[in-house]
């Protein structure tokens, strides 16, 4: 006897991300095995996108009790180039991020 397979009905919507002065970013590590490692890396994209005030609060503590670290960023191209340097972590499940409310959904992580 075989066994159906149901597949979702619901598209992935792609995020758009809009022409603003400022939008806001979420980011929470899910990253259960290198969450400090995952959260640097991170961190480091936060600093470039919006600076070093950006970073406040997001310690390997508050990223251990599932914290979801919140920011601005000024301008859109920040923004893409926040998501096209962290798309790999989003792809294999180790950060969740959300841009003006909307989540970045992953792209399936291809390997060899």
């Amino acid at each position: 006897m075989g066994q159906i397979l149901n597949f979702p009905t619901k598209k992935i919507e792609p995020v758009t991300v809009r022409s603003r002065q400022k939008h806001r970013i979420a980011v929470e590590i899910l990253d259960g095995v290198r969450a400090r490692r995952t959260r640097w890396i991170v961190q480091f994209e936060i600093q470039e996108a919006a600076g070093y005030g950006a970073v406040k609060g997001f310690k390997d503590a508050a990223v251990a009790v599932g914290y979801r670290h919140r920011f601005w960023v000024g301008g859109t191209r920040p923004v893409r180039e926040f998501v096209a340097e962290t798309a790999d972590l989003v792809a294999t499940g180790k950060v969740a991020i959300w841009i003006d409310g909307a989540r970045v959904q992953p792209r399936i992580k291809r390997s060899a």
